[in-house]
């Protein structure tokens, strides 16, 4: 699918919405949800930790996502109310967008096109009742068309960076939580909806190591601690690494630390 403005948008399915003042039970532990969110700040302040590492800060009128999947704290201060319009929503497009596109990403918006998603959240919450429903899936499929078509008709160098910058750490994320699996960059690709040509770009332009050097790393790495830290032999090991053949894993070990498995200690 191109990354081009499409001429025919799948309406995104809104699952639950609502005005909410948030509890510090969402601050306590890392949670995720099967489908996608986006939250409008009313009133307060908040940070998005994501359990990858990365964070993004939202004030007054700004709006975050959370992918689907993706799991995240959300962290404000206790002296203060934070209060937002929170909407959990399925779209087909979601994995091909959130790909690219920052979870604060609205921010880097024109200004006109912000002040346009803002009077669509007001909008939509005057939809908030059960007859209006496909309504305020329209307004919602009208601001993820905002965003769409910033996101890919933003040609300048510094956007196209971040924007591989972002893929890539999705990337990453999707190994480091399957390295024990044959996974390959094909795999990695189809899962967050890109060319393969385009994920080696972005490893390319914004990632010290190539997608198969990272995996490698990831994996070595953690064979390492298992070799240290647990009783294991060497099959099993390697197995958990990701490796079918045992004679081949201490083969790649040996090459990338340079002493074999079985001195690891």
């Amino acid at each position: 699918m191109s990354h081009k403005i499409l001429k025919h948008f799948p309406m995104p399915q809104i699952t639950h919405s609502q005005r909410l003042f948030y509890s510090h039970v969402f601050a306590e532990d890392f949670h995720s949800d099967i489908n996608n969110e986006v939250i409008h700040i009313i009133e307060g302040r908040i940070k998005l930790t994501f359990e990858s590492g990365l964070e993004f800060s939202g004030g007054k009128n700004d709006t975050l996502f959370i992918p689907h999947g993706v799991s995240h704290r959300d962290i404000f201060e206790s002296s203060k109310v934070l209060e937002a319009f929170h909407i959990v929503f399925s779209w087909d497009l979601a994995d091909q967008l959130f790909a690219v596109a920052k979870p604060n990403c609205v921010k880097y918006l024109p200004e006109h096109a912000q002040n346009e998603i803002k009077l669509l959240f007001d909008m939509i919450r005057t939809d908030n009742r059960p007859i209006n429903s496909m309504l305020a899936s329209a307004r919602l499929m009208h601001l993820l068309g905002l965003v769409w078509t910033h996101v890919f008709n933003q040609t300048e160098p510094e956007h196209e960076k971040d924007s591989f910058s972002h893929l890539t750490n999705y990337a990453k994320d999707y190994i480091c939580a399957n390295f024990s699996q044959n996974i390959s960059i094909e795999d990695v690709a189809k899962h967050l909806r890109v060319s393969r040509s385009t994920l080696i770009r972005a490893f390319k332009k914004s990632s010290d190591l190539s997608f198969g050097s990272f995996l490698l790393a990831v994996r070595m790495k953690h064979a390492q601690v298992l070799l240290r830290e647990k009783s294991l032999n060497l099959a099993d090991c390697a197995a958990r690494c990701g490796f079918s053949d045992p004679s081949y894993f201490s083969k790649v070990f040996k090459k990338y630390f340079g002493f074999s498995p079985k001195n690891c200690h």
